[in-house]
């Protein structure tokens, strides 16, 4: 591990930030080692060792959250609070992210999410801020019941500098807005245009207003007060997309992401 070069953690299932200076021990030194030596551990960082099932705590002198992950760095068992002198491991998994007790709860990180290691360069932060919010963007709430979208479209927007809300469906989404002050809400109208045209108008009673983008990938006629063009494309034309909305709210744009 180059401790010279840490990374940047981010959960790439709900778009945000998990650590913002993420060491990576991946040598069996580095990986005994651990935190073994260390009084604590801040807000913000944390130590990603791999490979590796499971960790101990012993002669650790504070309680850390642990995170255990698979070969691809999707979260399969969550650890808090976990003491000195104690164990944790999981059979699935094939790295281990040691984290300051309370990130989990923090940082929101739910089984099932998946991680990612990035260059410091991704996010334009100030060293040793703790908060989560990136938000020099704005704040967005994605809606899309693919999977794979998600996590595209959640993880390239976060490294843009958005602070990214996710969901599957439509469920709650006005309180959602309202709870997490969203700028604006990206909705993915592939399943059906009728429930995405439906949440657009009830989103736009929201106080304070909020700005509106959608995606689909099923090209539709004949709706000229709404057209509608497929979802994937370029991230700078979603970007662009988000910005104006944003900017114009409470306008109701409909994005031509084109393949």
């Amino acid at each position: 591990m180059r401790q010279t070069e840490p990374k940047v953690i981010i959960n790439a299932t709900r778009g945000s930030v998990v650590c913002r200076r993420g060491l990576i021990a991946d040598r069996s030194v580095t990986r005994m080692r651990g935190l073994l030596g260390r009084h604590g551990l801040p807000s913000g960082e944390g130590l990603l060792l791999t490979p590796g099932s499971s960790i101990h705590t012993a002669f650790m002198r504070f309680v850390i959250d642990a995170v255990m992950l698979d070969s691809e760095l999707r979260v399969v068992k969550l650890v808090p609070h976990l003491r000195p002198w104690r164990t944790a491991s999981a059979r699935r998994a094939r790295a281990v992210l040691e984290l300051a007790d309370g990130e989990i709860a923090r940082r929101g990180l739910h089984v099932d999410d998946r991680l990612e290691v990035c260059a410091p360069a991704v996010l334009d932060y100030t060293s040793g801020e703790a908060e989560l919010d990136l938000c020099a963007s704005g704040r967005v709430l994605l809606v899309a019941a693919d999977r794979r979208f998600r996590m595209f479209a959640s993880t390239s927007l976060a490294r843009r500098g958005y602070h990214v809300t996710v969901r599957s469906g439509t469920a709650d989404i006005v309180k959602l807005a309202v709870r997490e002050r969203i700028d604006v809400v990206v909705i993915d109208a592939t399943a059906s245009l009728t429930t995405a045209l439906h949440e657009v108008a009830r989103l736009q009673t929201v106080r304070p207003l909020v700005g509106m983008v959608v995606v689909s990938d099923d090209p539709q006629q004949g709706l000229s007060a709404v057209p509608v063009l497929p979802r994937w494309g370029s991230l700078d034309s979603l970007s662009a997309a988000i910005e104006r909305a944003s900017a114009d709210r409470p306008s109701t744009e409909v994005l031509d992401v084109g393949r």
